[in-house]
């Protein structure tokens, strides 16, 4: 399966010098944390969306917590423990399991070479496809397919589990949920060029994401 046949895509040096494309942002990689707040208070589809599910969840989980405190659903001890549990599962143990599925998604997609990193100064992980050109429906799945798979496997236990599973599943799913922000924030980025061709790359000598659309009409775009 390919997400968007390569040959229907333009290439670097085509995107670089073909005055059909205009690059429209170019994103430092020691800038990301800056990138991602900037995008949060832009409220296009992508970011609502992200509000709404993680404030979803949250008054559910301040709902669990109360119902505990009037009707002890649980010992003390075992809420805690689920609390704890859940905020580890959901930050720090799918850490593999998220960027393995980016990397999938861009092997899906055609990327032949696959990079995983961190960048602890901005408690960053990350998989990239060095060289390779994205499209927009690429870059959804490839964005969305972490968020998709784990949550949906947090949410069957939820479903099927005992108290303890779901409750601690529950917490792991807000905490998976907010820990993809930059993933919402990129695609945010670009629906901003909704309608419009935008294709993008990393650059791991310059350690640059770049973002190009088609040329004409672009004036309303800059900034």
């Amino acid at each position: 399966m390919r997400v968007m046949p390569e040959n229907k895509k333009p290439g670097i040096e085509q995107l670089q010098d073909d005055k059909t494309y205009c690059l429209v942002k170019s994103l430092k990689h020691d800038e990301i944390v800056e990138f991602v707040t900037g995008e949060l208070k832009k409220l296009r589809w992508p970011i609502v969306t992200f509000y709404i599910f993680n404030s979803v969840l949250l008054l559910l989980i301040t709902a669990v917590t109360a119902a505990n405190v009037f009707y002890e659903l649980m010992p003390w001890r075992v809420h805690l423990t689920g609390l704890f549990a859940g905020t580890a599962a959901g930050i720090l143990l799918v850490i593999p399991f998220h960027e393995g599925l980016h990397g999938l998604a861009y092997r899906i997609a055609g990327a032949r070479k696959i990079r995983y990193g961190m960048d602890l100064r901005q408690m960053l992980f990350y998989a990239s496809a060095p060289g390779f050109v994205a499209g927009r429906n690429d870059f959804m799945v490839v964005a969305f397919l972490p968020f998709t798979v784990i949550n949906l496997f947090f949410i069957a236990i939820i479903i099927t589990g005992q108290q303890f599973m779901q409750w601690t599943s529950l917490v792991a799913l807000f905490m998976h949920s907010t820990m993809c922000i930059g993933d919402f924030a990129m695609i945010n980025f670009m629906a901003r060029f909704s309608g419009k061709d935008i294709y993008t790359y990393d650059d791991p000598g310059s350690e640059t994401s770049y973002f190009y659309i088609r040329s004409w009409g672009l004036s309303q775009y800059f900034y």
